[in-house]
């Protein structure tokens, strides 16, 4: 008996040590802890508290959906591992087929920068494919998002190019900081938060009538980073960047807030 227990423990120490100790969490890993029946708070407490280096693309959520992956877990790898690949309507129609549920279709839209074409034909070939109205109305309403963020300059250079007199800002490298807060660096660059502590998600938005996207734009950053500094981060990487133009025009932008 004392045998067959000692080589049991063996076993399941070497299981670990070449399952876990691995660089960066990966699709295959979760799917394998699903597979072993690991309880979901233990998964979301692990992708919090490891490097993880996901496979969003509509492939990899695709296969995260065979591996019985919840939606809920799925949501927190795009926190985790934001994608850097550029989402199409292929992409959609493509994750629409393989019965990606809607919640995580839409998470995928919002959180991955995309470009969508949305004239009259593409939308046909929507309906065709059996898109939901729900993702299509989603896809109209933001049919690009974070491609100028993703190509252009940092955040801070905008900021400072634009608004000269605003709060002082850094222009030493991709990040800017607001005097009147603490220091939150914002970012567009994945590198440099990757290996920071998860905060959580962030969002903000800035509206006015007929408002200028430049102005209304300035008004955001300076909103995020003053929620990032309540919620004790030290950085902020943006996702997506969205301008809405209608009478009263807005500004949205998501990210995630991390700390050192």
């Amino acid at each position: 008996m004392k045998f067959s227990l000692k080589y049991a423990i063996l076993f399941l120490i070497s299981f670990n040590s070449t399952t876990f100790a691995q660089d960066a969490l990966s699709n295959k890993e979760i799917i394998s802890l699903q597979a072993s029946k690991i309880s979901q708070d233990i998964i979301l407490a692990k992708i919090g508290s490891t490097k993880c280096q996901f496979d969003l693309t509509a492939q990899g959520l695709i296969d995260l959906r065979a591996g019985k992956i919840s939606d809920k877990v799925v949501k927190l790898m795009f926190v985790a591992s934001p994608p850097i690949e550029t989402m199409t309507n292929d992409d959609v129609i493509k994750l629409s087929d393989s019965n990606v549920s809607t919640t995580i279709l839409k998470e995928k839209i919002s959180k991955t920068v995309h470009k969508f074409d949305v004239e009259s034909n593409d939308l046909i070939k929507l309906k065709a494919a059996k898109v939901s109205d729900s993702i299509v109305k989603e896809m109209i309403l933001n049919p690009t998002q974070g491609v100028v963020a993703k190509t252009a300059i940092p955040v801070s250079r905008a900021t400072v190019a634009t608004a000269p007199a605003t709060p002082s800002v850094s222009q030493t490298g991709s990040n800017s900081t607001q005097t009147s807060n603490k220091d939150i660096i914002v970012t567009t660059v994945y590198e440099e938060v990757k290996n920071l502590k998860i905060v959580g998600d962030i969002s903000v938005s800035a509206s006015k009538v007929f408002g200028k996207q430049e102005k209304l734009r300035i008004e955001a950053i300076e909103k995020l980073k003053k929620d990032a500094a309540s919620k004790g981060a030290t950085h902020v990487f943006i996702q997506s960047e969205n301008f809405a133009p209608t009478p009263t025009n807005t500004v949205s932008i998501s990210g995630v807030a991390y700390k050192k």
